[in-house]
């Protein structure tokens, strides 16, 4: 039997979780701890304490200088992100059948839900990879910024349900692991090779 979990999957796998753990911390550093709406009231407050005024604006100016590293490892995690995708799209064009609608479709009938959810995935991360593209590079790609607001939007929404599939595909993990027993977090570490 051909070994589900090879060493190129799992690179791919952990590369893709990786990333997306880390993007999404550096969200919810910009919804929590960095959110520069949050900072820029402080910073107001906390220099008219010491005698020192400053204007909505320049508070606004700097608590987005303090969170603009946090934008640099999003990026990042950005790019492993993408290069993630690459290495899926080329184990699906070496391996058709791994192209996952075939996998949703073929699937027996108790697998088809997980085969879905991680379609989802990808497919959901694939369109973060998309729309944050055209976001970062939207003036070289000839928008404006108000001209890719929708982008933004879209690479918003679509976070909640990257969100959300995450927690069926760890709820799933979880649940086969406790149910079956077939050590799949351990193939998914050291393979079934």
């Amino acid at each position: 039997m051909k070994p589900q979990f090879t060493r190129l999957y799992r690179i791919w796998h952990w590369m893709m979780a990786f990333s997306v753990i880390g993007l999404l911390g550096t969200v919810a550093l910009r919804k929590t701890f960095l959110s520069w709406r949050t900072n820029s009231e402080l910073i107001q407050v906390k220099l008219s304490e010491v005698g020192t005024e400053v204007t909505a604006e320049t508070a606004k100016m700097i608590a987005k200088a303090i969170r603009a590293p946090m934008w640099e490892w999003h990026y990042i995690f950005a790019l492993f992100l993408a290069i993630s995708i690459a290495i899926r799209l080329f184990m699906v064009a070496r391996d058709r059948s791994q192209f996952p609608l075939f996998q949703v479709i073929n699937a027996p009938k108790e697998e088809k839900l997980k085969k879905l959810v991680h379609m989802l995935i990808c497919v959901s991360l694939m369109v973060m990879t998309i729309s944050g593209g055209v976001l970062y590079y939207h003036e070289l790609l000839g928008f404006t910024k108000d001209g890719v607001h929708w982008v933004k939007e879209l690479h918003e929404n679509v976070m909640y349900g990257v969100l959300l599939l995450v927690g069926l595909h760890l709820g799933g993990v979880i649940m086969h692991e406790l149910t079956t027993k077939e050590g799949i977090v351990s193939k998914m570490i050291h393979g079934d090779d």
